[in-house]
């Protein structure tokens, strides 16, 4: 848990934190309002989400920059600041009548406070209330001054030297009629008060650099009052002193320049008089506004005002030497205070600046311990986090700091006069410029928070939030804005009435989205330190703002709109000292803080963070908009929207009646206060239009007091401006019946809107009325009437807290109503006929419904409660009377059962009692109530006919379900067995017994024999059965002798029957055992699964899915599945195993037909074919060995022997390759040049070719694909033979040519004939081709033909510069300079791309600067020589070391051209621009073109071969292929019909 101090600062108290579940939290502005109740006391509340909620941060942090506002925080309190503010205007003042260094009076050596002086008089009424009731001294005591000799002398003479004066001459000046800013004026005229109220963003567009009028240097160590004056006074005051005909734009004194624009001025002073205003010919006295004797005009240096001398008040003689303000300069100095511009900061840069400057501080600023407890105790404003870190605590080195450290700090920094500290906030950071924190549907559609709730960019335009009925986005308020924090910096007081904008501040023309009709706002911080706010609630909004102009009331005289501005801090405990209630909490990441309509509200952070906040406004808010637009309107304040378009726009969109009901007294009082405006107007006898569409809102403003007329505006042909009619006076100078009322809705509409709405919200208490008067007309109100009133009540779509009484009242009365008419209406019975005779079919069941046919269960005693039960619940109803009839018809009928219940009847009467009974019986089942005495009358009357029915019946013929009836239908009317006939009945119930519980158990057998079934279904005469259960029995041994006989019929077929399938005989025989248990049955289940087995392994096969898992070869178990299956499975229908013997006749064909079947084993011994093949054909192995002894056709070198020993081998006298003894036997000529082991004159093992190979594999059976080794393997040969003789072919073709057949091609030729030897088949891509052949006569060729004369290989010179040898200077360069000046040690460096060498920029004369952020790329001049390339950014000049003319150098270009093997020199004139200087210490001399040889010639001059030259390489003569076969027709000059046998000469070789 977070941590937090015993007792906060100032003893304030903590506001409301809350911590909703997660239901709660799924509607925000249900929450808000639920909570507003107890919240709103204290203006402000926390809220921290539940468990699990976690609002991702998504601004890009490498990307995102923002602007900063500079906070000195001594300036933003309220009185410090107007504590400077009166020293710098009393500076000004003494220093304009000729006194610019008046000492600040001191008293026992210490200087006096002025301002606090002079604000201690004041609040005991002045100087003079003071002088008379004699407080001087008790003023001086309260100052800190006690115990002085003459105290009160030294106060009163120093208030009365220094203050004294400039009171008497503000109340001069605010006394004089010709000083009074209430004087009427021309607005034409370019007057300080046009100035003024035409906008004070004239001084707000001055940037940072302009010129201002001086600022006083006092401060709390430096002081003009006490010190000399300077060299700079001086000289001012000995300056002439500029009149209007003597203005000049090169005056060095510093003045406020106006903008450059005029955009933010009024539209009288735009265009040409605005510029005709600034013309120095043309000034106007701010007293007289006239424009003669311009040379007696003087020029104020704040706002460039002219003034006559003779009519200033008192007036000057002369124009005054220096500086000179007019009155409002003078007295509003300090009045346009905002905070400057920053710097423009990345978060990375931010957090930076912010965790530097806490270390600074708090390591010379340690908190003292005696500040306050350091004692911790934990509360759970936070999301706690096993073991995470406190974070109301931070460690600096040793140093702790609490979040109350801090607190206490800011505090004394704000109120400090010695020690100011400037701080930047990152505030009112655009979301739609820089990017919300949070992700929204544009920036991130799938991120399930983007659609969340609590997003602050979906909260204003929730539901019921009334922001989202403004027509456009307005930043700040429903779009958020964003905040990043350092440690101290802070948002002074303000509520949400706000004006924001770009510092310094424009009160004029600041941009309105910024401001917040006292709305709602809410603000979540995403990560960083604690922010600490401080809030007042609405309901001392007054207080606070009567508190905080006592405090400062100079600056609220200079600047009424102070609070707008948010610039200005007050400490709490002055706020509390007030009776001003201030509340406070600490805000952390996760946190959501709510701040209510009106609060004033402040804070300051504790460090970086990063917060996000927006503006949100419920139905209560209404009426404290309005407020707040009146408010704007008094200080002509531009508002952020049209507060009665939002209610106009509110009863477009919203028809709910929930909505009528709070907007009604606004929208009533909107139409009331509208109509009276128009009355207004109309008495003054102007035109009206009516328009029916929307104009720009800047179009419906009034030029005066800023509100929108959205309503109604009143406009003139003269202008384009529009006036509300308080300010119809000043629209313009026509008549006022020439002016026009513009209006958007006419009043017809306006009523009709306002009706209909009422209308809307008066439906519920519409709907309360008439339930109330229902109620109140009788204790038991119709049930209809009740029935109309619910359901009118759930056609308002509005909660009705009595709609559930009445619900629940009604649903009970129909439920009642419900139960009477189960009475009063008898319904339909399907049952059977009451009488039945004959034989009857049916289980007791059938009995049952039989007997009790269309009885009620609802007995009289329901009847009599259902009658109690009205009386209780309160409604009438006609059902109530007839079920009263119904209970008295019941009870008659009851009377007359009793009554024949009790008679007895003789024989002859019994017809006639029984025909009574039955008429009674009749009448009752009308009642659809049952009455037990009924039910015994009834039991009478079933006996009877009973009894006649079973001396009708012969019971021989009844079956036993018959029986079971009969003797139900007795013992319910009352038999017993005493009677003959139910005894009779209950006898041969008990035989039939005995064999249906036999035939029971036979059929509930999983499995049965026939025999069972047999013996089951055999009957004795007299004994009753079950007709169905026979039938049972019958069928199923019928099934059982049917399926007996079908797989007899199988097991023996019949050679003329089709044989049956597999499917079917499966099908047959699962049938089958699921009833019966039958011997030839289990026999065919055995061998029907077989089939199935076989069936399967066959389609598996032949869809190539089968896996054999044992180690034999899978083609022999193939062949065991043919061989049983013949044997065995004759009877069956196996079309998977007739597909499958195709194919293994198919594949047996195939293996027969390769070249190297064995038939005498009956199988292909191709695993030594495929072993040489994989042996000859690895592409690694294209290239022939280097070692010069391999020269056999097999792949061992023949080598000398040992010393002493003989060696077999032999040489080719015509090619002179060695052979090993061995390898010479075979065949006895050389195999490199005899063409005779290649036309097929030796015979070879393998004597087939390899053309017809593909042609085999392509042919294979799909089984043979699929399952056989020996397709493998030939695959395998097939495609690396195939590679092989692409690459033999190539070469051969490139070969072909005479000008390519060389010697040095002898290796790579004898290399593919020995690949082609041990493979031994003929290898070519047709049989009409033998490479084999074609190689031989090549070698032949070859081996006759001298060694080529080689072409000796060019090669450039080579160059070794001093760099080169060189080591790495101390900062890692390998420069021009050589590291032999100092002061280029760490100069900005760029590294060579070649040689990686770091070189200075200004060495190399590289524009280093021009390569941050770009891709501009750097070649050193060094490589730039050794590359024959020009050195684009200077000439570059190499010097040899040897050569000691100064003007010679070395040409490095022409050497490198000519391969030159010498240095050649050049001779160039002194250089005229930049020029690099290189030193040449070594140099390696070129190749030029030349021949050289490398073969000894013979006698005959012919070029004898050089044993061991090397070969070509492979890149030279393998060329790529794609094509798999190709047909080459090689011309070559090799004559292939020499029938010549080379004989070989035997050496035996010593070593």
């Amino acid at each position: 848990m977070p941590s937090k101090p015993k007792e906060r600062p100032f003893g304030l108290t903590d506001c409301p934190t809350f911590r909703p579940t997660p239901e709660q939290f799924k509607d925000p502005m249900a929450y808000v309002r639920s909570i507003s109740e107890n919240a709103k006391s204290y203006g402000m509340c926390k809220i921290i989400p539940p468990l699990g909620w976690a609002m991702p941060f998504v601004t890009d942090t490498e990307t995102f920059r923002f602007k900063t506002r500079l906070q000195r925080l001594n300036s933003i309190e309220a009185s410090s600041r107007a504590k400077v503010n009166f020293l710098e205007q009393l500076y000004r003042f003494h220093k304009q009548q000729g006194n610019p260094r008046v000492s600040v009076p001191t008293i026992n050596h210490k200087p006096l406070d002025l301002w606090l002086l002079r604000k201690e008089v004041h609040k005991l009424g002045g100087y003079d209330a003071v002088t008379r009731s004699k407080k001087w001294a008790d003023l001086g005591r309260l100052l800190g001054y006690g115990g002085i000799p003459g105290l009160a002398t030294q106060m009163k003479n120093s208030y009365a030297r220094v203050i004294l004066p400039y009171e008497h001459f503000c109340e001069h000046v605010r006394n004089s009629p010709n000083m009074s800013p209430s004087k009427p004026h021309d607005p034409t005229l370019k007057t300080h008060m046009n100035i003024q109220s035409a906008g004070k963003s004239v001084r707000s567009s001055i940037g940072a650099g302009d010129d201002s009028p001086p600022s006083s240097p006092l401060t709390a160590t430096s002081s003009p009052l006490s010190e000399p004056p300077d060299e700079s006074d001086k000289n001012d005051s000995t300056r002439p002193r500029r009149s209007a005909r003597q203005t000049s734009h090169e005056q060095s004194t510093p003045s406020r320049k106006p903008p450059s624009t005029t955009e933010t001025l009024p539209p009288s002073l735009n265009g040409a008089d605005s510029k005709d205003r600034r013309s120095p010919s043309e000034p106007h006295c701010e007293v007289c506004q006239k424009k003669d004797r311009g040379e007696e005009m003087l020029l104020c240096d704040g706002c460039d005002c002219g003034f006559h001398i003779f009519c200033l008040d008192p007036p000057l003689s002369s124009i005054p030497k220096g500086q000179w303000f007019c009155h409002i300069c003078l007295f509003g100095t300090g009045g346009d205070f905002g905070f400057d511009e920053g710097e423009e900061h990345s978060l990375s840069s931010f957090q930076a600046r912010d965790l530097e400057f806490r270390k600074l501080w708090f390591s010379s600023h340690p908190p003292s311990k005696a500040n306050g407890d350091r004692e911790r105790v934990y509360d759970g404003d936070a999301i706690s986090r096993a073991n995470a870190p406190d974070p109301s605590v931070n460690r600096f080195g040793d140093i702790v700091v609490s979040e109350t450290d801090v607190e206490r700090e800011f505090w004394r920094l704000v109120q400090s006069p010695n020690e100011t500290v400037e701080v930047e906030y990152g505030a009112d950071v655009h979301s739609t410029t820089h990017g919300s924190g949070m992700p929204t549907l544009e920036t991130h559609p799938l991120n399930p928070y983007s659609k969340d709730p609590w997003n602050l960019n979906n909260i204003p335009i929730l539901s019921e939030s009334l922001l989202r009925f403004i027509k456009s986005d307005i930043s700040g308020m429903t779009v958020p804005w964003t905040y990043v924090g350092m440690v101290f910096s802070t948002f002074c007081w303000h509520n949400e009435v706000r004006l924001f904008g770009s510092p310094p501040y424009d009160l004029a023309q600041v941009d309105r989205r910024a401001q917040d009709h006292y709305t709602y706002s809410i603000n979540y911080m995403h990560w960083g330190e604690t922010k600490t706010w401080y809030s007042v609630p609405g309901e001392d909004a007054d207080k606070f703002e009567a508190a905080i102009r006592r405090e400062a009331p100079d600056l609220f005289e200079a600047q009424p709109d102070l609070l707008f501005q948010l610039v200005t801090l007050m400490n709490p405990q002055r706020l509390k000292e007030a009776g001003v209630e201030v509340y406070s909490c600490n805000q952390r990441a996760g946190e959501f803080v709510v701040t209510f309509p009106k609060a004033y509200h402040a804070g300051f952070n504790h460090g970086l963070n990063f917060n996000e906040a927006v503006n949100f406004a419920l139905p209560d808010w209404l009426p404290q908009g309005l407020d707040c637009v009146r408010r704007y309107q008094e200080h002509r304040k531009l508002p952020v929207f049209s507060h009665d378009e939002l209610i106009i726009t509110i009863t477009q969109q919203s028809q709910s009646i929930k909505t009528a009901i709070w907007l009604n007294d606004s929208l009533q009082e909107m139409v009331d206060r509208e109509l009276d405006a128009r009355t207004q107007a109309r008495a003054m006898e102007m035109d009206e239009i009516l328009e029916e569409s929307d104009r720009p809102e800047d179009q419906y403003q009034c030029t005066i007091c800023k509100t929108f007329c959205y309503l109604s505006q009143i406009t003139c042909a003269c202008t384009t401006k529009v006036v509300c009619v308080d300010h119809v006076d000043q629209l313009c100078k026509c008549p006022k019946t020439s002016r026009v009322l513009r209006k958007r809705f006419n009043d017809i509409e306006l009523q009709d809107t306002q009706f209909k709405v009422a209308e809307r919200a008066e439906i519920p208490s519409v709907w309360r009325a008439k339930l109330k008067k229902l109620l109140s007309e009788s204790a038991q109100p119709n049930l209809r009437n009740l029935r109309t009133l619910l359901s009118e009540g759930d056609r308002i779509i509005y909660p009705l807290p009595e709609l559930h009484s009445l619900r629940k009242c009604v649903t009970r009365a129909n439920e009642w109503v419900d139960a009477a008419n189960s009475f009063l209406i008898r319904k339909p019975s399907r049952k059977r006929p009451r009488r039945l005779r004959g034989r009857v079919s049916g289980g007791d069941a059938a009995i049952g419904d039989e007997v009790m046919v269309d009885k009620s269960d609802r007995s009289l005693e329901d009847l009599y409660a259902l009658v109690q039960e009205v009386e209780d619940l309160g409604f009438d109803c006609q059902e109530i009377s007839a079920l009263k009839v119904l209970t008295k018809d019941a009870e008659e009928t009851k009377a007359k059962a009793k009554a024949l219940l009790d008679t007895v009847a003789s024989t002859r009467e019994r017809d006639a009692y029984i025909q009574e009974c039955e008429r009674l019986m009749l009448h009752g089942s009308t009642l659809n109530v049952q009455v037990d005495e009924l039910l015994e009358v009834e039991k009478i009357v079933m006996r009877e006919q009973l009894l006649k029915e079973m001396e009708e019946l012969n019971f021989d013929q009844l079956t036993i379900t018959d029986i079971r009836h009969l003797l139900s239908r007795g013992r319910l009317c009352g038999l017993t067995l005493g009677n003959e006939r139910m005894k009779s009945l209950d006898i041969r119930l008990r035989t039939g017994q005995v064999w249906e519980d036999r035939a029971k158990a036979v059929l509930e057998k999983p499995q049965r024999t026939l025999d069972e079934l047999e013996e089951a279904a055999k009957t004795l005469p007299g004994v009753p059965i079950d007709p169905v259960l026979l039938e049972t029995l019958v069928n199923s041994r019928a099934r059982g002798k049917e399926i007996e006989r079908q797989i007899n019929a199988w097991m023996v077929p019949d050679p003329a029957l089709p044989k049956p399938r597999v499917q079917d005989v499966v099908k047959l025989v699962s049938r089958g055992e699921k009833e019966f248990n039958i011997l030839i049955l289990q026999d065919m289940r055995r061998t029907v699964d077989f089939a199935v087995d076989l069936e399967s392994r066959c389609d598996s096969v032949l869809k190539n899915r089968y896996q054999h898992n044992d180690e034999s070869d899978v083609f022999s178990t193939m062949r065991q599945w043919h061989t049983y299956a013949k044997e065995h499975l004759t009877m069956f229908t196996l079309p998977n195993l007739e597909r499958f013997e195709k194919q293994l006749t198919l594949h047996f064909r195939w293996l027969e037909g390769l070249p190297w079947y064995c038939r005498a084993h009956h199988a292909a011994h191709g695993k030594p074919i495929l072993d040489d093949v994989v042996d000859s054909t690895r592409p690694e192995d294209d290239l022939p060995p280097t070692d010069e002894y391999f020269t056999c056709i097999c792949n061992i070198p023949v080598r000398p022997p040992l010393p002493g020993t003989m060696s077999d081998a032999v040489q080719c006298d015509h090619c002179f390759a060695r052979f090993h003894g061995l390898c010479a036997a075979n065949g006895g000529s050389c195999p490199f040049c005899d063409h005779q082991h290649w036309n097929g004159t030796i015979h070879k093992e393998r004597s087939w070719h390899f053309c017809y190979l593909p042609t085999i594999l392509m042919h294979a059976p799909e089984i043979t694909k699929n399952y056989s080794e020996d397709w493998k393997e030939l695959e395998i040969m097939v495609h690396r033979v195939d590679r092989l003789s692409g690459v033999i072919g190539q070469f051969l073709s490139f070969a072909s040519q005479p000008a390519n057949q060389r010697a040095e091609y002898i290796p790579q030729v004898r290399h593919y004939m020995r690949k082609l030897y041990r493979i031994q088949f003929a290898v070519s891509p047709n049989p009409e081709i033998s490479y084999g052949l074609d190689l031989a006569g090549l070698h032949r060729i070859l081996a006759g033909q001298p060694t080529p004369v080689r072409m000796k290989k060019r090669r450039r010179p080579k160059f070794t510069f001093g760099q080169d040898l060189d080591k790495d200077w101390v900062d890692g360069t390998r420069c021009i300079c050589r590291g032999r000046t100092s002061y280029l040690l760490n100069y900005p460096t760029v590294e060579c791309e070649l040689c990686g060498k770091l070189y200075h920029g200004g060495c190399v004369f590289f524009p280093v600067d021009a390569t941050l952020g770009s891709n501009n790329r750097f070649m050193c001049p060094l490589c730039c020589l050794r590359k024959n390339r020009t050195y684009p950014y200077s000439e570059v000049r190499v010097k040899h070391i040897d050569n000691p003319d100064q003007d010679m150098y070395v040409d490095t270009k022409e050497m490198l051209d000519t391969f030159s093997k010498d240095i050649v020199y050049t001779k160039l004139p002194h250089p005229y621009t930049q020029t690099l200087f290189v030193e040449l210490c070594r140099f390696t001399p070129g190749q030029p073109d030349s021949m050289a040889g490398n073969a000894s010639t013979n006698g005959n001059g012919s070029a004898t071969p050089t044993r061991g030259a090397a070969p070509l390489s492979s890149e030279e003569y393998l060329l790529p292929v794609n094509i798999k076969f190709i047909k080459l027709n090689i011309n070559c000059n090799i004559n292939c019909n020499i029938n010549l046998r080379i004989n070989l000469r035997f050496l035996v070789v010593l070593v």
